[in-house]
């Protein structure tokens, strides 16, 4: 006959396989933390390098000396980045027409501009750019800007090196002497029509531009912000990135949330970019990781 098992044996198998499911069950809840905690990481690193590549792409195409931040979106205290205090939390520039300027029209084979000044034939009021389809241009930019701007109404900036810095680009929404408006222009002749501004010196190479760019920490709750990219707004006109176009769907691009620094600084001919974004894993709210970051932009 079989003998049958006691009960200090059923008990002492109890034990031994409550001990094992003990183990188990915390090797498997530790293997789904780390699981968690990894693609939080790989999900803050993937968000971080997106807007670190954003950011970096468009400040390649700032204009010298037009690089500015402010104190915060709703102040207007300001300073060039080479010596605005650290906790500034605005980035903003005043950026080139890249897009009117690396297009080439297919039936001539010219850039929308050329970025190159006949000083000879030129005058203060009216400048000749050869080698540019002004038309191609003009419908690129008015296409890109909502029709906010173009080389046809003074909303179009141009600018000549030496003859500006960024106390004097509009961002005051006083000054703008450092810079020269487009009026019209005459696509046979490669000619820009300027607003009269006497005190500019022309030179050979000149940079257009229809739009600044600002970096902005918005919605901002215990210390975590979402950053946004606005654009398609006009220091030159009074505008900023607070204006109706800028805050336009459009023109108002999110390129990350959770984002806990949004540091800028520069140092000689660097732009240094650090940005920290916080991620949440699992189940607790107090679970989250955070990443950061850092690139750097030559001026």
């Amino acid at each position: 006959m079989k003998k049958a098992f006691t009960i200090v044996e059923l008990i002492i198998t109890m034990v031994i396989l409550s001990i094992v499911a003990y183990i188990a069950s915390d090797l498997i809840t530790k293997t789904f933390i780390n699981y968690n905690h990894t693609q939080a990481l790989q999900r803050a690193n993937l968000k971080v390098e997106i807007a670190l590549n954003e950011i970096a792409n468009r400040l390649d195409d700032a204009i010298l000396n037009t690089i500015i931040k402010r104190a915060s979106a709703t102040n207007t205290a300001l300073a060039p980045i080479d010596n605005a205090p650290i906790n500034y939390e605005v980035l903003e520039w005043i950026g080139k027409a890249r897009d009117s300027f690396q297009a080439i029209n297919p039936n001539n084979n010219l850039p929308g501009w050329s970025g190159f000044c006949n000083i000879k034939k030129s005058t203060a009021t009216k400048i000749y750019t050869p080698g540019s389809d002004l038309t191609f241009a003009n419908n690129i930019i008015k296409q890109l800007s909502n029709n906010q701007a173009s080389l046809t109404s003074s909303t179009v900036a141009l600018f000549f090196p030496g003859n500006y810095e960024y106390n004097s680009v509009g961002y005051t929404g006083t000054n703008s002497n450092g810079l020269s408006l487009i009026k019209t222009f005459n696509n046979n002749e490669k000619s820009l029509t300027l607003v009269s501004n006497p005190s500019k010196r022309i030179t050979e190479k000149y940079y257009l531009s229809w739009s600044a760019y600002a970096i902005v920490p918005t919605n901002c709750t215990n210390n975590v912000c979402d950053l946004y990219l606005r654009y398609n707004f006009r220091p030159w006109k009074g505008q900023d990135y607070n204006s109706p176009q800028a805050l336009n769907p459009n023109n108002n691009k999110l390129l990350a949330t959770n984002v806990s620094v949004f540091k800028t600084y520069a140092t000689q001919n660097r732009i240094h970019i650090k940005l920290c974004i916080r991620e949440r894993y699992g189940f607790g709210a107090n679970n989250t990781i955070s990443l950061c970051k850092e690139k750097v932009v030559f001026k």
